[in-house]
């Protein structure tokens, strides 16, 4: 079989994509595929990574295989290319079990080329060796960041990848990312194990966007700034925000200033969730509202303005937020409405993932004394904070136990401690439509649910998990079929009165495997990427050249035309509280720090948060 060329390429470019040239970086990249190279790809927001393995594996024989961790932007993907009438599919945990053996026997007769996979897939059967019998010529790995330890946004699934990338039988690979600084670039070499790749970075510049920074003294201030950038600059807008409850607060006060816009977050069921997406999408509304995770899920071209509400905990994160705006190359705006405080909710979080040394060796001391004779211990994270001195926050004690369950020290119990506590968010059309089978383990959970609580689960119930049928496997069983339940916004739930074991209530912490080094690599790595993000915001130099200096860009330059401190744009306010005295700087530290507790518990954060919030519902 002739290989196909580069001029193949081109020409598919045209017939399936309708595009007359490759962006900076995709020729290359394709041209690397075709010829059977590793390939690490790093191309700005919006810079078309996807059509960099799109086109090589319409090209080549067999599947392509691409892992990606975002559900609705592989969604989005995938409906774009069968728009075009392009063979594509993907398996992720949206999916009922008859819908996945459905798209796998579609494989197996060779009538999809691109399978998009979330990473946890791979740990359902069979998946990869039924995918490598179909015989696969391209494994691309969408957000390759999320490989390294090291980036803003490591997801544990994806360490998989390298065990999945072996099983598929080593086929060609490429990654691709936009926020790869060179160590993370080096980490994902390294993890994947790939063979002397080529490495294609066309700049982390995206030229169509200006920077701005306004300093504000507290949420009043911001508040008014806000609407006066919208009403300032035209165009469709999104304002990220760090919670539920601010999502809503602001989107009543831009209502009330006569901007229409809506809130979008997990809070919302099914119904609303569509309408807010398809107002925006189609612009009956100008502005949405969103929390940060959410607000990546949006892939409109034309996004002229966002705005940060809050400083984002990393400058990974303000850059892929903020590359919303402008995709389609035209002039955009972006603010970061910034006060210094902002960073207080984000060390609170980054503690909790990542406690001291010492709070994790109390916190397994003041296990071992209240536990009982066969080492159980039904306390909850606030009365193991009351029983160790000085007294911790209970997410230092959350993440301690999180630590301490991963070295084997201690385990989850079940028994009489399966008591939960869940609340129905999917409507019954969407049960019925979304989860079918009589033998569907989902919708048998959900029935007996329903059988057991009744309507009263539309508004929050407890349950007891050992009540349930016999037939459902008992609360070991319903755990994971929650959490899949959660994951696809059936429901939501948490773990009541639930209690641990531990191993061995004689055993010392150091029986067990800790590693502290790289916890404290950790936890200093996310406290520098914190620190970075601060300094972004106060620097009166070029914003972008801080940016792209940051990433390593060699066309970082000391000036240019995108930027408030370059164009000679001061804000007039609440510039005296632009760098904090150091007393300053202590009282607010103070004030701001009394209110992170409570801040916390509607704190909607990215994935490295996400995994520190997932303790609730797992110890």
């Amino acid at each position: 079989m002739v290989k196909p060329t580069i001029q193949d390429a081109r020409r598919l470019l045209k017939s399936a994509f309708d595009y007359d040239n490759f962006r900076p970086g995709q020729e290359a990249a394709v041209s690397a595929i075709l010829a059977g190279r590793d390939t690490v790809v790093v191309l700005p927001t919006g810079g078309g990574k996807s059509l960099c393995f799109q086109v090589p594996a319409l090209l080549m024989p067999g599947l392509t295989v691409v892992v990606s961790p975002l559900i609705s932007l592989m969604k989005d993907q995938v409906d774009a290319l069968v728009a075009r009438g392009l063979p594509a599919a993907f398996i992720n945990s949206t999916l009922t079990s008859g819908q996945v053996s459905d798209r796998l026997a579609r494989v197996d007769r060779g009538e999809i080329k691109l399978l998009y996979v979330a990473p946890e897939r791979f740990d359902f059967g069979r998946t990869a060796e039924r995918l490598r019998k179909a015989g696969v010529s391209l494994l691309a790995i969408d957000e390759a960041h999320c490989i390294s330890q090291w980036g803003h946004d490591f997801r544990p699934s994806y360490l998989r990848v390298k065990t999945v990338h072996q099983a598929l039988g080593s086929p060609t690979t490429i990654t691709l990312t936009a926020t790869a600084t060179p160590e993370v670039r080096r980490d994902i070499v390294r993890e994947l194990a790939l063979r002397n790749p080529e490495t294609i970075i066309t700049g982390f510049d995206r030229p169509n966007l200006t920077y701005y920074v306004v300093p504000a003294k507290n949420d009043a201030e911001k508040e008014k700034r806000l609407v006066e950038i919208l009403r300032n600059h035209g165009g469709l807008a999104v304002i990220y925000a760090s919670t539920r409850r601010a999502v809503d607060h602001l989107t009543t006060v831009l209502e009330r200033s006569k901007i229409p816009a809506y809130g979008y977050h997990a809070g919302l069921d099914d119904r609303r969730r569509h309408e807010v997406q398809e107002a925006f999408m189609t612009e009956k509304i100008r502005a949405i509202v969103a929390t940060n995770a959410f607000g990546m899920g949006i892939d409109k071209p034309n996004v002229r303005l966002v705005v940060h509400y809050a400083m984002p905990g990393t400058l990974e994160a303000y850059y892929q937020e903020a590359g919303r705006a402008g995709r389609d190359g035209l002039h955009s705006d972006v603010f970061l409405l910034h006060s210094f405080p902002d960073r207080f909710t984000h060390e609170f979080f980054i503690k909790g993932s990542y406690p001291e040394r010492e709070v994790v060796e109390k916190t397994y001391d003041a296990l071992k004394k209240i536990s009982d004779d066969q080492g159980f211990v039904s306390a909850e994270p606030e009365d193991l904070a009351r029983a160790i001195k000085p007294k911790p926050n209970t997410r230092e004690i959350e993440g301690a136990l999180r630590i301490l369950t991963r070295a084997g020290a201690v385990t989850l119990s079940g028994g009489e401690h399966a008591r939960v506590h869940v609340r129905l968010l999917a409507t019954p059309d969407r049960i019925k439509r979304e989860l079918t089978g009589e033998s569907n383990s989902e919708l048998g959970l959900l029935r007996a649910l329903w059988r057991g609580v009744g309507p009263a689960l539309r508004t929050g119930a407890v349950v007891d998990l050992d009540g349930l049928p016999p037939g459902l496997g008992g609360s070991a069983a319903a755990t994971p079929l929650l959490e899949a339940l959660q994951d696809r916004q059936f429901l939501v739930w948490d773990r009541l009165g639930s209690g641990l074991y531990l191993s061995d209530r004689t055993a010392s912490l150091s029986r067990f495997k800790v590693d502290w080094v790289i916890l404290d690599r950790r936890r200093a790595a996310e406290l520098s990427k914190l620190q970075a993000v601060q300094r972004y915001a106060y620097t009166r130099e070029c914003r972008r050249g801080f940016v792209l200096r940051y990433f390593g860009d060699p066309a970082a330059s000391a000036a240019c035309a995108g930027c408030d401190n370059c164009l000679g744009i001061r804000p007039v306010a609440a510039v005296e509280d632009e760098s904090p005295t150091s007393q300053r700087r202590e009282k607010t530290s103070r004030q701001s720090r009394s209110r992170v507790p409570e801040l916390a518990d509607d704190f909607t954060v990215g994935p490295a948060e996400e995994r520190l919030l997932a303790t609730l519902k797992t110890v």
